[in-house]
């Protein structure tokens, strides 16, 4: 077996390849991969005779931006396609607009695809996942040969991007590949059809047969293309550099870091029981432990959730504002409080989902669409008289009470809200006009709070397509699972591949149960928890927890997390989901000469040791290894590391951390 890297630097090829295969479609307007059918024709690109035109402008030092406008002679519908060129990655993406400029609507667009092309390689196999729904096999790699006249077609569950399909695809072909994502956070749809020599692929809103009434305007989804030639490892990490150079959110200017969170959630679901005294002493008293965290918590029940009993339950959504009887002041007294020890407060919101009897349904009835049988309504985000009245309410909720981090849920299905209310002429409307407004919102949020950054849940990781990950990051990637260590370790050793930043808790399930509030930190729950934000679930209440050991390994996580974060990623096993097998990964700083590898040795694993051979090291290097949590340090040359690999011997349900360092 080769044991030798393949360092993952932009190279001329990469960037010669994006052109080979993307530069064809920026060359003249008919060429571009978009499709659709118009008013019973098909149309590929925009035809000659919409008159394009093409304008091309520098943006940045690595931003090209093509834009292609064209106008249909006797209707009125405009089409533009914007298109991003990356100077300093291979990677090419862009967006289409149809906008009716006329005074009459338009004739039916129907079966408009964002992509619509082929493109060439030999013996192609499609890297593909199936993402988060509640569920021990959700975020499962696979990888798909595609033999001429074969086809594979994708789709999520319900109108959430993420809910059973994972819009993140890499087509593989020999000795180079495509990565390729789709950035619609509701119903997509996707296919790949083999060739003879490559790949015949398409993807865009599911569901598209419609008129556009006058001055209205419906968008496709992003297509992102990523070139990369030799192996999976290369496609990896240079997806996450650039990532993390591009798509990852900015606070105040500056990409988000690792970060430790905490909270005292008190009694009752969520955080129904959570009011201003105690969240101050539960603060404070962190505080006099020794804990030095960055975000302080407070999820979902914060606000009036009261049923007709006048118990709390956190879903009751729809009334957006602290509880007078637990927050007389709302929250500025608990922001404030953190603050005073470095921390930023998140809190949860749910807006879009509203319930029965609440101010919104009460009071706003005609901005919710609604659904038989179903007694969730949906916010209409599509409806701007709505979106604007939230974004303002919710901006004076941000500003009054100092929420730094913008958590927003969405715990239901909205596919058949839309589509239920699609007249026959209008279908994909609902959705596509909800998923416009749903991105500005978030986009004004952005440019009205500055600092402010979100996270984003869905039931979990419903919907992280990349257009919802450029504002935001996943910070709670699954409902299933949280103290399950094995298959927490397989998600992780998925999303490290596409969405480096997350958050993972210290949970043991197998020894201290799931008692959502009355909970035990152990060594394994942290070894299994440091991600880039660390959540400590540790119960404040209690007195009987061993403080110095979480101190301990919080420091570990501390020394690990930007390694973690900004290094290229390795996975050392493969993926798997068993408790009775080794995982390790590795991160490495190719520029700084750090990294780390973790070695998980899971309960059930009957095999004592493991060799590992790491990626990326130079062979004629020195590096220093250390084991922070023993002391134990090795000096042991790149060659050997490379060759005959890092034995690792653990007892079960234990976890090493060996950092190392290039000497010289």
């Amino acid at each position: 077996m080769d044991h030798l890297p393949v360092p993952p630097e932009v190279s001329p090829d990469d960037m010669r390849k994006a052109r080979a295969w993307v530069g064809y479609f920026l060359a003249a307007p008919a060429n571009l991969p978009i499709s659709f059918q118009y008013d019973g024709q098909p149309v590929k690109g925009i035809p000659a005779n919409w008159n394009p035109v093409k304008k091309r402008r520098r943006m940045d030092a690595n931003l090209i931006e093509t834009v292609f406008e064209g106008n249909h002679p006797a209707t009125g519908l405009t089409l533009r396609v914007e298109c991003l060129e990356y100077l300093d990655y291979p990677v090419v993406e862009w967006v289409a607009w149809f906008t009716n400029q006329g005074s009459q609507p338009t004739p039916i667009l129907a079966d408009v695809l964002a992509i619509d092309s082929d493109f060439a390689g030999a013996s192609p196999v499609l890297y593909h996942c199936n993402g988060d729904f509640y569920n021990e096999v959700g975020y499962t790699p696979e990888e798909t040969p595609l033999a001429a006249g074969e086809m594979l077609a994708y789709a999520p569950n319900g109108g959430r991007s993420c809910d059973g399909a994972f819009p993140y695809y890499r087509l593989i072909f020999e000795d180079c590949g495509l990565t390729m994502a789709i950035g619609w956070p509701g119903q997509w749809s996707a296919s790949f059809r083999g060739l003879e020599q490559g790949v015949h692929v398409c993807a865009g809103q599911q569901k598209t047969h419609l008129r556009l009434q006058p001055g209205e305007s419906i968008r496709t989804p992003r297509i992102t293309l990523l070139s990369w030639m030799g192996d999976q490892a290369r496609a990896v990490n240079l997806w996450r550099r650039w990532y993390l150079a591009h798509i990852l959110p900015r606070s105040n200017g500056q990409p988000l870091t690792p970060k430790l969170a905490l909270c005292g959630p008190e009694e009752g679901e969520e955080f129904t029981a959570a009011t201003q005294d105690n969240q101050l002493y539960n603060i404070a008293k962190f505080g006099r432990l020794g804990f030095k965290f960055d975000v302080w918590w407070i999820d979902a029940g914060w606000y009036p959730c009261y049923n007709a009993q006048g118990e709390r339950r956190w879903w009751i959504t729809g009334n957006w504002y602290p509880d007078p009887e637990r927050f007389p002041v709302g929250m500025a007294p608990v922001s404030q409080r953190a603050a005073q020890d470095g921390a930023d407060l998140l809190v949860w919101f749910e807006p879009e989902r509203i319930q029965p009897g609440t101010w919104l349904d009460r009071e706003r009835s005609s901005w919710l669409l609604r659904a038989a049988g179903n007694d969730n309504s949906l916010l209409n985000l599509g409806n701007p008289q709505c979106r604007v009245w939230l974004t303002d309410h919710i901006c004076q909720l941000i500003q009054e009470n100092g929420i730094k981090i913008y958590r927003q849920d969405f715990n239901f299905e909205p596919l058949e809200h839309w589509r239920s209310n699609d007249a026959p002429d209008r279908q994909g409307m609902n959705e596509n006009l909800h998923i416009q407004g749903y991105l500005q919102y978030w986009d004004d949020l952005l440019e009205r709070n500055p600092g402010l950054w979100i996270d984003s849940c869905s039931s979990g990781g419903r919907r992280n397509d990349l257009e919802t990950m450029r504002r935001s990051v996943p910070l709670h990637f699954t409902d299933y699972g949280y103290g399950i260590h094995s298959i927490k370790l397989a998600f992780h050793h998925t999303l490290y591949a596409w969405i480096p930043y997350f958050k993972d808790v210290t949970l043991s399930w197998d020894i201290f149960g799931v008692e959502r509030f009355d909970r035990q930190v152990d060594r394994f729950s942290y070894h299994c928890g440091m991600v880039p934000m660390l959540f400590a679930a540790i119960d404040i209440r209690r007195d009987d927890y061993d403080i110095p050991l979480a101190l301990e390994m919080i420091a570990i996580w501390r020394r690990a997390a930007d390694l973690i974060l900004t290094g290229d990623y390795y996975p050392l096993t493969p993926f798997h989901r068993s408790a009775a097998q080794w995982t390790a990964f590795q991160f490495d700083q190719p520029a700084s000469g750090r990294g780390l590898i973790q070695a998980f040795r899971l309960q059930e694993c009957p095999q004592e040791a493991i060799t590992l051979y790491p990626k990326g090291l130079l062979a004629e290097a020195l590096y220093r290894l250390e084991n922070s949590e023993t002391g134990e340090t090795r000096e042991v040359a790149g060659a050997e590391l490379l060759q005959s690999g890092l034995t690792v011997a653990l007892p079960q349900r234990s976890a090493v951390i060996w950092f190392y360092e290039r000497k010289g």
